[in-house]
Formats: C-alpha cells, sequence, structure tokens
C-alpha cells in the first residue's frame, strides 16, 4: 500500500509526460469571487496541488471515464436545492489533438455533502466523450474550495441557474415575468416623444367671448 501510494505521487506530482491525457489546468467562476480562480501556476513543470486535489475530490475521473469505481456516483441529480453553481473549466492536453475544455458543475454548499455534475457527451482527444454524471463529494473537498478562494457561507442563489439531470441550465426568474426588447422600448420612448411634440406645435384656437 505504501508502495502503491508512492508510486501514485510520483505520477501526479513529478512527471508531467504521464499525466499529460489529464487536466493541464483549470478554472474555478462563481458566486463571490472577486476574480476567477485559477488551479496550476502558469509554467508550473507539474500539475501541482491545488489541481491535484479538486481533480481526485470532485469525480473528476468517475465523470470523464466512468470505469469500476463508481463510489460517489449517483444516478440521478439530488433533491431539493443545492445551493450556489460553480463552473470549473478544465483544460484537457493531449500528445496529438489540439487542447479542449472540459466543464464540471460544482455545488459546494450542498448538504450534506458537496455535489458535483459533469455533462456527458463533451468531446475531447478527437473522437472521446466524457462518460458524465453527478458526483457525491466529501465535505473535505468544500473544505478544499473554500481554502482556495470560495466564499465560507453560501451566497444568494436567487440569480443563479440550477442544473436538471441532464446538466441544461435552467432559468430561476419566476413565471409569468416578461420583459420588452430593446427595440421595442426605443420606439415607444419615440413615438412618445413625436406625440408630445406635435401638442406643443399645433396653433391654439382663439376663443371669442
Amino acid at each position: 500500500m505504501v508502495l502503491c501510494a508512492a508510486v501514485a505521487f510520483v505520477v501526479i506530482f513529478a512527471a508531467p509526460s504521464a499525466f499529460a491525457k489529464g487536466p493541464s489546468q483549470g478554472v474555478i467562476t462563481g458566486a463571490g469571487l472577486a476574480h476567477p480562480i485559477t488551479l496550476r501556476e502558469p509554467g508550473s513543470a507539474t500539475i501541482g496541488p491545488d489541481l491535484a486535489s479538486v481533480v481526485t475530490q470532485s469525480g473528476f475521473f468517475v465523470g470523464m471515464w466512468g470505469g469500476d469505481d463508481t463510489s460517489g456516483r449517483l444516478a440521478h441529480r439530488p433533491a431539493g436545492s443545492l445551493g450556489p453553481r460553480y463552473t470549473i473549466t478544465y483544460t484537457i492536453g493531449g500528445a496529438g489533438p489540439p487542447s479542449t475544455d472540459i466543464v464540471q458543475y460544482v455545488f459546494p454548499y450542498a448538504e450534506p455533502g458537496p455535489i458535483t455534475f459533469m455533462p456527458p457527451n463533451q468531446a475531447y482527444w478527437g473522437t472521446a466523450e466524457t462518460d458524465g454524471g453527478w458526483f457525491a463529494a466529501t465535505v473535505g473537498f468544500r473544505e478544499t474550495l473554500i481554502g482556495l478562494g470560495l466564499p465560507e457561507t453560501p451566497q444568494s442563489a436567487k440569480s443563479l441557474a440550477v442544473v436538471s439531470d441532464e446538466g441544461d441550465p435552467i432559468s430561476t426568474a419566476p413565471r409569468g415575468s416578461a420583459t420588452i426588447p430593446l427595440w421595442m422600448a426605443g420606439a415607444l420612448v419615440a413615438v412618445a416623444f413625436a406625440a408630445t411634440l406635435r401638442r406643443r406645435r399645433r396653433p391654439r384656437r382663439s376663443v371669442h367671448a
């Protein structure tokens, strides 16, 4: 067991060529962040501890390739509110095809533990596609994200999107609310302004006693 752990450490942190088919970068965006969080220092020769921790704790490998190790995999989206949604965009490199981006949605403040979702059928390495799915992470993953710069408490989720079982964003705006297109609003203002000028220019009729 000690030997396996040592080999895994060398592969992840000391051998970038062996990890070339995994993510070479990860960027977190979402509510309460003043700027995106970059998980790997630019120019770093290794994946680094931040990106390695997020990859191993978020269910990234399960979402990418599935495999026999399905611990943490969920059959469908958990019921109820999951709280604010964050997005991790991974850069997937390779020896042949150009780098591509793979998206994973993260709900750090879901209870009892963080939930992640990787949309299926995201293309990479030419013809390969992500397996996709929901994943239940441990509470330690939340602590990792907070340590990287996420707020310690969840932000208001009223203006955020939620995700369906297929990973499609669903608007949380109240039903029945309507907005007027900008061109229509401008036309209405122009008509009202023209009517006002016409009334002002109309000559007054003289009234005789």
